[in-house]
């Protein structure tokens, strides 16, 4: 999808910032206003913006990289043989910044393959949603989240479909962390505690001898 298809907040955030912009029209139009209850809804109107911002961000145009699904600080990078395919992985886990974009981005460029019947007997996240992208050099790239189960990463991006590099994919909502998981013979960017900003920054890189 185009930038250009999305506002600067996100569409989850239209009803709240709605409601709260319909509140204070009424209570300033038809009520008598209130000094401590316009600033309250002028306060909630600005947390609601930086909770729901979608800002457009400048992909890098490196064929191979991975980029940074969520904004975040990096907390784990360390080799796997608990992946969700099978086989060793390097697994890049991002604590997602609260106010960073709402909006989560692919990792990588390729074709989004469904995870439901190939996930590792030995996951322990079986109930958590994710994207399972295989790219043009049929590497396997999977992007999964964490959180509460009531508040799921919602993805817009369909099975079969074609996705870009830092292409908008999914509603974070809720999610606490994202988590990256590579081919074992990529080459890490990022060390844990390293800042990392959705689609612009560079986390990793696929390699190919």
């Amino acid at each position: 999808m185009r930038a250009s298809q999305f506002p600067y907040v996100a569409v989850d955030g239209w009803p709240f910032i709605g409601a709260d912009l319909a509140l204070l029209f009424v209570a300033f139009r038809y009520g008598e206003p209130v000094w401590w209850l316009l600033a309250l809804g002028l306060a909630l109107l600005v947390f609601l913006v930086l909770l729901f911002q979608d800002p457009d961000r400048e992909i890098p145009s490196l064929p191979l990289a991975i980029v940074a699904p969520v904004d975040g600080i990096v907390s784990k990078v360390s080799p796997t043989d608990r992946a969700y395919l099978d086989g060793e992985a390097i697994h890049i886990e991002i604590r997602a910044s609260r106010f960073g974009a709402y909006t989560a981005r692919s990792p990588t460029e390729g074709k989004v393959l469904s995870l439901s019947d190939q996930l590792s007997a030995g996951s322990k996240h079986l109930g958590a949603r994710g994207l399972w992208v295989r790219t043009h050099e049929d590497d396997d790239v999977v992007l999964m989240f964490k959180g509460p189960r009531f508040a799921r990463p919602v993805s817009f991006v369909r099975y079969g479909e074609r996705i870009g590099q830092g292409q908008r994919c999914a509603f974070i909502r809720l999610a606490t962390a994202a988590e990256v998981y590579l081919p074992i013979q990529s080459r890490v960017e990022v060390s844990v505690g390293d800042r990392v900003r959705a689609g612009s920054d560079i986390i990793a890189t696929l390699v190919h001898r």
